[in-house]
């Protein structure tokens, strides 16, 4: 069966068309671009909920074609079947793999337990570089170093998912050197998982892998109490630790986030690298 696969939007994990895969497309049908005759159903695939309402009109513009059956399904509407298992280049890009879904957390921000209602799921390892598992971590030991042996045949690793700072042991350190990890990205979400990242970066720092910028951090920010000042403290606190921040704007269901300058600036200051350095050097935060 050959699917194509419709995206609300293009990120830098959404699949792209080449002339191997021709069955990728952005956005409404076009209206000058050759669609391949073999399709055999289309699947707007729609991966935040604040983009249901351009999946839906996107899926009603491609009927509208006559070419196939539309479906549409994704994160955001359907999560995942219980029994489902990651096919490469289909719904993310090829280097993207997930080896796992779910997580045993109940975090009242994340959509993960929504998206995948079942738990934690480990699934087959497929090859990729780029490792994007809701909470890998969590995962077994067997899972855990099976997937670190895939990467060890990998170039640039990256583990992108937001690994989660408590549960990283001793013995996964060996594994991140056997696979030359370039970047690991852990998630410091709320205030009162500052004990775990102390804990974090004094496991990792007392490893050869360990360098600055090479342990990252997704910090949580403009959330429902939260403010510039509060959100800027817990910036800094990660780069004291060691680890290269990287703020990320809360939203709701709908999308909806705080927009007002003081936000926007703050944003600015705590999303761009040059300005995250300039940050680091002004406060005299070192890189050891």
């Amino acid at each position: 069966m050959t699917i194509l696969r419709v995206f609300p939007r293009a990120t830098s994990f959404t699949p792209v068309p080449t002339e191997e895969d021709r069955h990728v497309f952005i956005g409404d049908p076009p209206l000058d671009c050759f669609i391949p005759e073999d399709v055999s159903e289309i699947h707007v695939s729609v991966s935040f909920s604040w983009d249901i309402p351009e999946g839906e009109r996107l899926a009603k513009a491609w009927e509208a074609k006559r070419i196939a059956p539309v479906h549409l399904g994704g994160p955001a509407i359907s999560g995942y079947p219980s029994g489902d298992e990651f096919i490469p280049g289909r719904y993310l890009r090829h280097g993207v793999t997930i080896t796992s879904r779910g997580c045993p957390n109940h975090c009242w921000f994340c959509m993960v337990p929504r998206i995948s209602p079942g738990g934690l799921r480990e699934l087959g390892i497929k090859p990729g570089n780029i490792v994007q598992d809701d909470n890998l971590l969590a995962c077994s030991e067997q899972h855990v170093r099976a997937v670190f042996k895939m990467l060890e045949s990998q170039a640039k690793v990256i583990l992108s998912g937001g690994l989660e700072a408590a549960r990283l042991k001793l013995w996964h350190m060996p594994l991140f050197e056997a696979a030359k990890v370039k970047e690991a990205f852990f998630a410091y979400d709320r205030p009162e998982e500052y004990d775990a990242l102390v804990y974090a970066s004094y496991v990792l720092r007392s490893s050869s892998w360990y360098r600055p910028g090479k342990a990252r951090c997704y910090i949580l920010v403009g959330f429902s109490g939260d403010s510039c000042e509060k959100a800027e403290k817990r910036c800094i606190d990660a780069l004291r630790l060691g680890f290269y921040p990287f703020a990320m704007f809360y939203r709701d269901q709908e999308g909806r986030q705080v927009k007002d300058v003081e936000w926007r600036r703050f944003m600015h200051t705590w999303c761009r690298p040059a300005a995250i350095a300039a940050t680091a050097k002004r406060l005299g935060i070192g890189s050891k």
